[in-house]
């Protein structure tokens, strides 16, 4: 314990250098200098830093999430209010944060005899701030790639200030700590060095901030002015949720799905590596070649703290907190976003600007319909993503062109009172599931599908599109709450499977080239996909090889088979098919429209997909 005669001289050289003059710094400084238990002095120091920095720290935080979603034009008190709410949780993470420091530094002060206690207090503390700022800057990756302005500047401007700001919170933290257990006062300096090195700390984090934040943010290519092409042939593309790779490899070696078996052998069957993310973001970057978060699709909902007036639909790293806290306890609103923000032309809306009718059905990133984001009036049809329930319950973007709508209400209208199903289906669920149960499996999973798959099937066959896309998530959502038992899901594998494998072998008429993305969904956690091509002209030595693909080759192999020239934003076709050469090579294909971050209709885009149980 520091005797009274000890902490006097030791004051009293603080004064002398400067150190009690300033700011924060006698906040912090005080604590060096009372004759308290050790413990007490730690903890009355934890809670100070912890203070200061949380203030700092959820001030940044505040702006960012402002910034990022469009919020200072409409409401910019809403970072006040933001403020609040992240006060508290990230002064107990930094006050955590500082107490792993504290830990730290008393260590080497027992193990090593250390003279210079400022020189390791700043070091610890330059490491701490370093470490937060990449870790600020991966978290915000996502919204960085988003390349709005106002964010760019809280990120490049504010960012270095802030962790400017913690680094000297700490150094000074940090610095009482070891006066408090050395009893001794830093070495002799000056003033004007101590305002100097406050300069070197924010030069350092500026040069560090903003080359990162530019190096991060997606700039993309300027739109082609042409679309060079040759001759190519039409293109089919199948995606299915819910399938287990073991699953398929089973079905195909038994001979159950005869024409995805044909494919199989006469083309190619890649797996594909699976990352942790949303099934949105998934799908849309297999239908534009574009991975997340550059494409735009990687969330579907957004959440409204207590006294926001805007949505947050871009959170970055606090989505749990939005999520798992505040929203439980009543202070935060669950909210949907309304409108997909993709930022990526899809296969079909390429193939349409020659003028070649095209098919979308129900594929991730299509709500609200739209034949092409700023091309309109280009030919096919788009069957939004949930139309089925959209069309359900009289909501707005479901279907474009909207002369379309009438005859797809009609078809909507037939699928419902069918009863029976696809091969009595809906009656054999009913020997699996209570009687509810099978009802609820029917019209979220198996019914929709069932409507899906008729659209496809028939606008394959009358419209002959260029481009077509078809997405069946019925067994992911199925599975969600099974209750039947291994054996009778087994046997709904087998029956959606079975009525796809169908719906090929009679839609392969003028088709060059067929693509089947097969995904675990949500029954399975990371491990892999099956990814089968198959071209007219041949793919390679059969189905025999197991090669990992990206899922955004899927893309490249489509638009090479359309005749489309290769982007340098796509990665090239997968190998092992025989695919004709790039005849041109370009930037990229350009970006749709920007939609905003929301639009009006779609019931509240089905309460976002009924809370992303996906309806």
């Amino acid at each position: 314990m520091a005797t009274g005669e000890e902490l006097d001289r030791v004051r009293s050289e603080l004064r002398r250098l400067g150190y009690l003059d300033h700011g924060f710094e006698r906040f912090l400084l005080q604590d060096a200098l009372k004759p308290r238990a050790a413990l007490g002095t730690v903890l009355r120091l934890t809670v100070r830093v912890a203070l200061l920095a949380g203030c700092v720290a959820a001030a940044a935080l505040a702006l960012a999430l402002v910034a990022a979603n469009g919020g200072f034009t409409a409401s910019p008190l809403d970072a006040v209010v933001l403020f609040l709410h992240l006060f508290p949780p990230i002064s107990a993470a930094a006050g955590l944060g500082f107490l792993v420091l504290c830990g730290l530094v008393l260590l080497v002060l027992r193990l090593y005899h250390v003279r210079r206690i400022e020189a390791v207090s700043l070091a610890v503390a330059a490491a701490a701030g370093v470490s937060a700022l990449v870790l600020a800057l991966v978290w915000a990756r996502e919204l960085v790639h988003e390349g709005h302005r106002p964010l760019l500047i809280v990120l490049g401007v504010g960012a270095p200030v802030a962790v400017t700001v913690l680094v000297r919170l700490i150094h000074q933290g940090l610095l009482t700590l070891a006066i408090r257990f050395t009893d001794s006062a830093p070495p002799r300096s000056s003033l004007l060095s101590r305002r100097s090195l406050g300069l070197v700390i924010l030069a350092a984090a500026f040069l560090l901030t903003v080359p990162a934040v530019l190096a991060v943010r997606r700039e993309p290519p300027p739109p082609p002015p042409t679309l060079p092409s040759s001759p190519g042939e039409r293109v089919l593309l199948l995606g299915i949720d819910g399938v287990l790779p073991e699953e398929v490899d089973y079905l195909l070696a038994v001979g159950d799905l005869p024409a995805m078996g044909r494919l199989a052998g006469e083309g190619r069957v890649w797996s594909f590596p699976r990352e942790a993310e949303s099934p949105a973001s998934r799908w849309t970057a297999v239908a534009t070649g574009i991975p997340g978060p550059d494409h735009g699709v990687t969330s579907l909902d957004s959440f409204r703290p207590l006294g926001v007036e805007t949505p947050l639909a871009r959170t970055g790293p606090l989505r749990l907190w939005w999520s798992g806290v505040e929203v439980p306890l009543g202070l935060a609103e669950y909210r949907p976003v309304l409108a997909n923000r993709r930022r990526a032309f899809t296969v079909w809306e390429l193939a349409a600007r020659g003028g070649d009718p095209v098919l979308a059905v129900n594929w991730w990133g299509t709500f609200p319909a739209d034949m092409s984001p700023g091309l309109p009036g280009l030919p096919g049809l788009v069957v939004a993503h949930g139309a089925f329930q959209l069309l359900a319950e009289g909501a707005a973007g479901a279907v474009a062109p909207d002369r379309e709508l009438k005859e797809i209400e009609n078809l909507a209208a037939r699928t419902i009172t069918n009863k029976g199903g696809a091969g009595g289906l809906e009656t054999r669920l009913a020997a699996a599931l209570s009687p509810e149960a099978a009802a609820r499996v029917w019209q979220r999973a198996l019914q929709p599908d069932l409507f899906y798959r008729e659209i496809f099937a028939e606008r394959l066959a009358s419209s002959e599109p260029r481009a077509a896309g078809l997405y069946l998530p019925g067994l992911d959502i199925a599975a969600d709450g099974w209750s039947g038992g291994d054996v009778a899901f087994a046997d709904l594998v087998r029956a959606e499977l079975s009525a796809a494998d169908r719906l090929l072998a009679d839609g392969l008429k003028g088709v060059g080239t067929v693509v089947v993305v097969l995904d675990p969904g949500r029954r399975q956690e990371g491990g892999e996909g099956r990814v089968l091509i198959w071209r007219r002209g041949g793919c390679g030595t059969g189905g025999q090889g197991r090669e990992s693909t990206p899922p955004e080759a899927v893309a490249s192999a489509l638009l090479r088979a359309l005749g489309l020239p290769q982007s340098r934003e796509l990665p090239p076709p997968p190998a092992g098919c025989a695919w004709a050469p790039a005849h041109a090579v370009i930037p990229g294909y350009g970006e749709p429209r920007q939609r905003g971050t929301s639009t009006p209709g779609g019931g509240e885009y089905l309460e976002s997909l009924r809370s992303l149980g996906y309806l």
